[in-house]
């Protein structure tokens, strides 16, 4: 997959000379119905032999226009990652925007003329709520006005859940409510962070359940406080884990936050390797416990109930 990294204003030579389908989008997360968009725009591809591709940005439009938090700056997928999904989906090109003011306040016909038509765009997909400006015009509805007759604009509906829209912010209040099993169903995979395993305060070891202390970027939206079942990756095999998302509340109220991986029946150095974690249950909250062997106790019990979950689901460990 080829990606192409943009700012406007564009260079004269940027631009396609070949047919392309361009879905549009910001796709944090690339949910269902993301993908719903995707598999659209792959499908008009194949028709029209023209190349796949996606037109996408480097930060939350939102940036350019209201103060966020530091919570609201994070994504459900990084880089690395959603360009990985993109591949997987087969597309064949990425076009990856830096996503400023100036780019924001082109007009409607000036963003199709250097962004659809330049890149010689012969269909358009984005889903029904998709903006590509700063005006109430700059929407799927009116796209077809500025288009002049040389592309077909496609707009994907909605994807639904339990009677609901599958939404980024609906995988996000599902992770800040440690609803592991529907974000994972609204992403359509498990939901999946990564960091690399770097020194802690050894706590676990000491309590016979050793953990990697997993550093994540401030970007990565993460599972609320809690413990969890994951699935990891770590050298390329994959292995059953329990994760605690918390501040180690039993040995201190005043701990950062961290994230700490036991991987079961695991014993190797693994400090400095990059571990890819699916998170795929919720086991319990963090509590804050009068004694370490209470803690131990409890361990071994979230041991159990992690071990029982593999055996109800063998397949989530690949074999190959």
């Amino acid at each position: 997959m080829e990606i192409v990294k943009l700012h406007y204003p564009l260079a004269e030579n940027v631009g396609s000379k070949e047919k392309i389908v361009l879905a549009m989008g910001f796709f944090d997360g690339v949910h269902l119905g993301h993908q719903d968009v995707l598999h659209q725009a792959k499908q008009k591809a194949q028709e029209l032999g023209a190349k796949f591709c996606v037109l996408t940005y480097d930060h939350h439009p939102a940036i350019v226009y209201k103060q966020l938090n530091a919570h609201e700056k994070r994504y459900l997928t990084l880089y690395d990652e959603k360009m990985r999904i993109f591949e997987s989906l087969g597309v064949d090109r990425v076009y990856y925007t830096n996503y400023t003011y100036a780019f924001q306040n082109q007009t409607e016909q000036e963003f199709v003329d250097n962004f659809i038509k330049r890149f010689n765009a012969v269909a358009v997909v984005a889903g029904f709520d998709h903006t590509y400006g700063g005006t109430n015009t700059a929407d799927m509805k009116h796209l077809p006005k500025y288009s002049d007759g040389k592309f077909e604009v496609i707009t994907a509906k909605p994807v639904e859940l339990a009677d609901e829209k599958v939404s980024s912010s609906r995988i996000r209040q599902a992770l800040d409510n440690c609803n592991i099993e529907l974000a994972d169903q609204l992403l359509g995979r498990p939901f999946r962070s990564s960091g690399v395993v770097v020194h802690g305060r050894e706590v676990g070891r000491l309590l016979g359940y050793p953990t990697a202390n997993v550093e994540h970027s401030e970007l990565q939206w993460l599972p609320n406080v809690g413990i969890y079942i994951v699935r990891v990756e770590v050298a390329g095999k994959q292995h059953i884990a329990m994760a605690s998302v918390g501040h180690n509340v039993t040995f201190s109220d005043t701990l950062p936050m961290t994230i700490e991986i036991n991987i079961l029946d695991f014993n190797q150095n693994i400090y400095g390797e990059t571990l890819i974690v699916d998170w795929l249950s919720h086991i319990r909250d963090e509590v804050k416990f009068e004694t370490t062997e209470q803690l131990t106790e409890q361990l071994y019990a979230d041991e159990v109930f992690t071990r029982d979950y593999l055996k109800l689901h063998p397949e989530i460990i690949s074999t190959h």
